[in-house]
């Protein structure tokens, strides 16, 4: 499918909860309804707090990006999803840069990300964007279970 190149990006209300549904089922991941429901609440709540960016083309979302605040100051982004039918066309980017020029005016002067060890493309997307590695924990009965740690300076 041809993309147009006019992404949009704005902050998420909580109408576009449904979008956001939609955008993990092209993905298909697969989760518990434990899990499901908690991840749920959570962005419902982030959308209450406007901490989630949401990218459309041509009025159809088609990502989104949800970060949090470790300790009450450092952003971290929580998660970052692209509609299947609109990977590698530069959406990712676009809602990475986005947050990361709105924290530049707020004079916030990091970022945290992180992955799963196993994810290669997301570790070459991070470190394409200049953010670099910082670390890892491993999390006990979950699979996969390391996740590595990014951060990124920002330019203030």
């Amino acid at each position: 499918m041809p993309i147009d190149k006019s992404i949009k990006i704005r902050i998420g209300f909580k109408s576009d909860l449904s979008n956001i549904k939609d955008i993990d089922q092209s993905l298909l991941i697969i989760t518990d309804e434990i899990y499901e429901t908690r991840t749920q609440k959570a962005i419902k709540k982030a959308l209450i707090n406007e901490t989630v960016l949401i990218a459309e083309i041509k009025t159809v979302v088609v990502g989104y990006l949800w970060y949090e605040f470790l300790w009450g100051y450092i952003p971290f982004i929580s998660l970052i999803r692209i509609k299947k039918s609109f990977h590698r066309n530069g959406i990712g980017k676009t809602l990475m840069k986005f947050l990361e020029s709105k924290l530049n005016e707020k004079k916030i002067e990091r970022i945290l990300s992180s992955t799963e060890n196993e994810n290669t493309s997301a570790i070459k997307f991070h470190k394409s964007l200049g953010y670099n590695e910082c670390g890892y924990f491993k999390l006990a009965h979950w699979a996969p279970n390391k996740e590595l740690f990014f951060e990124k300076m920002l330019n203030n």
